[in-house]
């Protein structure tokens, strides 16, 4: 299998039947779910760094553990 450059991959990711497909896939969601992940990981870091007692570290962790358990389409 060739392989694509970066440039290539992202000239095919805006192809407007390419974009519709995606658009259907609910990328909003995906993208979301993945900004709240994140907070709540800084947050986590947050508390960690600060000297907050395991059990405030540990409710982000989990909540980001909860989120991650949200079904999401596969093929994101």
């Amino acid at each position: 299998m060739a392989k694509h450059d970066p440039s290539t991959k992202e000239l095919l990711s805006t192809r407007p039947e390419n974009l519709a497909r995606l658009r259907v896939r609910h990328l909003g969601h995906k993208r979301s779910l993945a900004l709240r992940e994140y907070a709540l990981g800084l947050e986590a870091l947050d508390r960690l760094a600060d000297g907050e007692p395991l059990w405030r570290v540990h409710e982000a962790v989990f909540a980001v553990l909860a989120l991650e358990s949200e079904p999401v389409d596969p093929r994101l």
